[in-house]
C-alpha cells in the first residue's frame, strides 16, 4: 500500500466528519484521494481542484518567509458547512482535507469556533512522514 494511500484511509478511519481527502502534487494534481461512502459533494470536483491549486501557489508563497516564522504547519479556512484544511508534506506534496463543521449545541446551528482536531490529524501526518 503506498504511504498516502495509507495517510488517506487512516484520516477518513479516524474521524467521521473527514467528508474528503486528497494528496496533490506540486500543480495542484491529485494524486490519490479519499471520499467517505455516502456524502455528498458540496463543491463540484473541479472547483475544489482550483482551490487546491490556490492553496499550493499560498504554501509556496509561504516558503518564502520560512527562515524568519518557521515551517508552515497547516491552514485552516472555515465556512459555514465545511471547513478546509491543507498540509504541506515533505515532498512538496500537499494534503487537503475537507471536514463537516459541526454546529455547537448553544449557539442554536452556528459553528463558529467549532475546531478541527489538529493534534490527531499531524499525529496521523507525522506517523505516514516517518515511514520511509
Amino acid at each position: 500500500m503506498d504511504k498516502y494511500e495509507q495517510l488517506l484511509n487512516m484520516l477518513m478511519d479516524f474521524n467521521e466528519s473527514i467528508r474528503f481527502a486528497a494528496v496533490c502534487d506540486k500543480n495542484g494534481e491529485i494524486l490519490w484521494n479519499s471520499q467517505r461512502k455516502g456524502v455528498k459533494n458540496i463543491v463540484p470536483l473541479e472547483e475544489t481542484k482550483q482551490t487546491i491549486s490556490r492553496a499550493m501557489e499560498g504554501w509556496e508563497e509561504n516558503f518564502r518567509i520560512t527562515d524568519i516564522v518557521g515551517s508552515g504547519l497547516y491552514s485552516i479556512t472555515s465556512y459555514e458547512k465545511i471547513k478546509r484544511i491543507s498540509i504541506p508534506l515533505n515532498d512538496g506534496n500537499l494534503l487537503f482535507i475537507s471536514i463537516n463543521n459541526k454546529p455547537i449545541a448553544n449557539l442554536k446551528g452556528k459553528s463558529y469556533g467549532h475546531l478541527a482536531e489538529m493534534g490527531e490529524i499531524l499525529s496521523i501526518v507525522d506517523f505516514i512522514k516517518a515511514k520511509k
